[in-house]
């Protein structure tokens, strides 16, 4: 992993802060992954590196809008030009008209561009190769947005609100629903347009007029009482759990991904602490008697983390649960931890690089 991180931050653009930023990013990541082998904890060192990409990306992202253009909001005649990176949180969406009428409902372009290096067809392959490993796994290690809840989630040291209501975590499936027949009807992103919460720290269309002003107001409610407030109040990941239709469409990815989490129900007592640890309620009396989580686990290792009698393992579909578990560990973790270091890792280090500069 150290060969694979000198790899992506050996070459560093020319100055002072990139390089610097590069120094920073390649021992923060190898620091956490020695803890991970270590300590035999993946999640508490995990966070460390997904809260930083969480927080880190907006001030990178943001830098460059302003640097661009001089506001995070863009004029509608902007966006149908393609000078919006394309999303992971469009795929969803983008399927049915791209596969029906050979449409692609986000206004970007296909191949990278000098105004949008952040193209449809890089996004697409890299989300691709990712989640045909990993499965949900994706929102663990490569979802930027992600990190922010989680680490605000990671804020309290205890639960204000500990019920949920389990119904809840079957609206992410009904909002990915509605908006790909939405999405196909309109041959429009919709969840883009009208509920994404992090279009408060990203992108925004221009307030022009009433029907923009709406959907500023809906992101900005959105953003700080799913991604803000509830994770604060519960120590979950409320907006993963109960609104991220892009969420609902990676659990189904759980079924041929390599890696999951299973359950050696003769070890397990009901203490719930994995229930408790869960930050997307994928851990259950269902989950418990069925022998693993729900499809909506993100792989992220908590459960496997609090569990005092090693009763949830880590596991390779085709094997003998509890043969080799962290053999399995190990291997999904390179896997996930070589993503995060090219994906995530980029992310950090250029925005370390404009904090750096900003100061130096």
């Amino acid at each position: 992993m150290l060969v694979w991180a000198l790899l992506m931050f050996s070459r560093p653009e020319p100055g002072v802060a990139p390089r610097i930023a590069a120094a920073v990013t390649l021992l923060f990541m190898v620091t956490l992954f020695y803890q991970m082998m270590r300590t035999y904890e993946t999640h508490r060192w995990r966070r460390y590196f997904f809260a930083a990409l969480g927080f880190l990306f907006p001030v990178g992202f943001i830098w460059e809008l302003i640097a661009l253009r001089g506001t995070m909001s863009i004029p509608v005649e902007r966006m149908i030009s393609g000078d919006t990176p394309f999303c992971f949180m469009v795929i969803p969406m983008a399927i049915v008209p791209a596969a029906i009428g050979r449409t692609v409902v986000f206004p970007g372009s296909i191949l990278p561009t000098a105004s949008n290096p952040h193209a449809v067809a890089m996004m697409v392959a890299l989300w691709l190769a990712a989640t045909l490993v990993m499965g949900k796994g994706w929102c663990s290690y490569g979802c930027f947005f992600g990190g922010i809840e989680e680490g605000f989630a990671a804020v309290p040291k205890k639960a204000r609100i500990s019920k949920i209501d389990l119904r809840w975590r079957w609206m992410p499936w009904a909002v990915l629903a509605a908006i790909v027949l939405l999405s196909a009807a309109t041959l429009s992103p919709v969840y883009c347009s009208w509920l994404c919460p992090f279009k408060t720290v990203t992108e925004y269309p221009q307030v022009r007029n009433f029907e923009t002003a709406v959907q500023m107001g809906i992101f900005v409610t959105l953003f700080l009482g799913l991604v803000v407030a509830l994770p604060l109040l519960t120590r979950k990941r409320t907006q993963c759990s109960f609104l991220c239709p892009f969420g609902a469409f990676q659990s189904v990815f759980n079924k041929i991904g390599v890696f999951e989490v299973r359950l050696d129900r003769s070890k397990c007592k009901p203490c719930v602490l994995c229930e408790k640890a869960c930050p997307t309620l994928s851990i259950g009396t269902d989950a418990l008697e069925s022998g693993k989580p729900r499809l909506s686990c993100m792989k992220c290792g908590a459960c496997v983390d609090a569990c005092p009698r090693d009763a949830l393992v880590w596991h390779i579909k085709g094997t003998e649960v509890g043969a080799a578990p962290e053999r399995a560990r190990l291997l999904h973790l390179y896997s996930a931890w070589a993503l995060a270091v090219m994906f995530g890792g980029s992310i950090i280090a250029t925005s370390l690089t404009k904090l750096i500069g900003l100061v130096a």
